[in-house]
């Protein structure tokens, strides 16, 4: 049975305070303001309370909490810290390494519908998340411990991912009502999009999952599985270091085309590359969109315009990484210009595809402080089964050069002029993406973008002839900044 506070008339004036010698709180009338108060930011944590007995300053004093920002320094959220927090409907996490969510933390915080549990998060409490009704998402990270109903009748989610080595506890997601005077249990059968090694549709139900979603899930992981075994850099994947509250990545992953042959791995290279995203860049889960098998429309309406133009605010200060991996194809009657190609598009109708100046300019309009993209296609209209796009024979053309003009932009292409962006069938990854992976698992994330380019280059060229093609690829690496002051920044 969970415990409910009545929450009488609100007081929005502000006010503020300490929850104990080293947190500071403060409140404007509509957030509230948690930080570390301490000389040399030490990481200290928000203390228990009681619902009976010793209930949050912020909740005692009635305050209409909309928005929590949880500032540096911050190591864990106290057990009940915001429960019956009705009107609160985001928190946001300011270069914080929380690693405890408290039991009962955010109980009954019916409105809360924008968390992004923080990368570094090693454990999540019981009924820490019960009865948050208007949670769309949830992604747990890889090492972090879920104890029994940390999202009990979270009745409104949709998504679930979980990391591989996240270990659960009875319950966790399954939503209770009551039949015959029986409080009972029905499971999640939302969508699910990872799930940890040990959970299959034998248990799932302890876990408070449905047994079809899981078998969907795991149906879908199964192509990505190649020799009975997952490639190195699918598995060892390192946890992040920092966390990067900043940065936002847009994911695309096009490998079942409509009108051309498909490219193989291009959906597990995307897959693989968000957990990298996640769990090595620090990128909080609700900040990267993984976009497969994505139609002219799902790139530029519904994840350029209205995610990056119109949801993501005050893009002057944030960072934007960009991945595709797919199609590019030139346009053969129009001086050889450079299309990536939509899978609802026809290889032979590159111009209705969305040329690669057009997508650099949008993305450099965006305004973001950077733009990083890494495209794992070539333009020379043969697709990594050595398959002619454009044309009826497979004849490499060698397609305009394009360079970015506006904006901030870094770009990591997988090939020079007409070369072809070859498979690594062995690793089940496109060839450029897997040593973009490889270089990633061995820094942790932690390099520069001139190691990163040197790297590729060395790699990629040096494997490359010893593929089944037999065909030589060398990266590219270039910028909109005329100088080579972007090769000294890191990722």
């Amino acid at each position: 049975m969970l415990w409910a506070v009545a929450m009488v008339a609100q007081n929005t004036n502000p006010a503020s305070g300490k929850c104990n010698g080293d947190v500071q709180w403060s409140f404007d009338g509509r957030t509230l303001f948690i930080s570390n108060s301490t000389p040399k930011k030490n990481l200290v944590d928000m203390p228990d309370y009681d619902l009976k007995k010793n209930i949050a300053p912020w909740v005692k004093q009635h305050l209409a909490v909309r928005n929590v920002i949880i500032g540096a320094g911050i190591g864990r959220i106290g057990s009940c810290a915001f429960a019956n927090c009705e009107e609160l409907t985001k928190v946001e996490f300011q270069h914080t390494f929380v690693m405890e969510i408290g039991w009962g933390a955010f109980l009954n915080c019916r409105n809360l519908f924008n968390f992004s549990i923080p990368v570094n998060v090693k454990r999540i409490g019981t009924i820490a998340f019960a009865n948050c009704s208007s949670l769309r998402s949830v992604s747990i990270p890889s090492l972090a411990r879920v104890e029994d109903q940390a999202f009990l009748s979270c009745t409104n989610l949709s998504i679930i991912e979980i990391g591989d080595n996240a270990l659960l506890g009875k319950a966790v997601f399954a939503t209770e009502y009551v039949e015959s005077g029986r409080t009972k249990h029905r499971n999640y059968n939302g969508e699910i999009r990872h799930l940890p090694r040990n959970i299959n549709t034998d248990n799932c139900a302890e876990y408070g999952l449905d047994e079809e979603s899981v078998a969907i899930c795991l149906q879908k992981s199964q192509p990505y599985a190649f020799s009975n075994q997952q490639s190195n850099v699918d598995i060892d994947i390192p946890e992040a270091a920092v966390a990067r509250n900043d940065t936002y990545a847009l994911i695309i992953g096009n490998e079942h085309y409509r009108f051309v042959a498909d490219v193989p791995f291009a959906n597990n290279d995307a897959v693989v590359f968000a957990q990298y995203c996640k769990r090595t860049l620090g990128i909080p889960a609700e900040n990267v969109h993984l976009c497969e098998d994505a139609t002219k429309h799902m790139i530029l309406e519904q994840e350029i315009e209205d995610w990056l133009t119109n949801e993501v605010k005050d893009r002057k200060y944030k960072k934007l990484l960009v991945y595709y991996a797919g199609h590019g194809v030139p346009d053969i009657k129009n001086n050889n210009k450079a299309y990536l190609l939509p899978t609802d598009v026809y290889g032979t109708k590159p111009h209705q595809g969305i040329a690669l100046d057009v997508f650099y300019s949008l993305l450099g309009n965006l305004g973001f402080e950077r733009v990083t993209i890494f495209l794992d296609a070539c333009f020379s209209g043969v697709n990594r089964d050595n398959e002619g796009l454009s044309i009826d024979r497979a004849v490499e053309v060698e397609a305009e050069e394009t360079r970015p003009v506006v904006g901030n932009l870094i770009v990591m292409a997988a090939t020079h002029g007409n070369e072809t962006a070859q498979s690594f069938q062995e690793e089940g990854h496109g060839l450029f993406t897997y040593y973009l992976l490889k270089e990633l698992q061995e820094s942790k994330g932690m390099i520069t973008y001139g190691k990163l380019a040197n790297d590729l280059e060395k790699n990629v060229s040096n494997v490359a002839p010893t593929l089944e093609m037999r065909k030589k690829q060398t990266p590219n690496a270039f910028s909109s900044n005329p100088t080579d002051a972007w090769k000294k920044s890191s990722l």
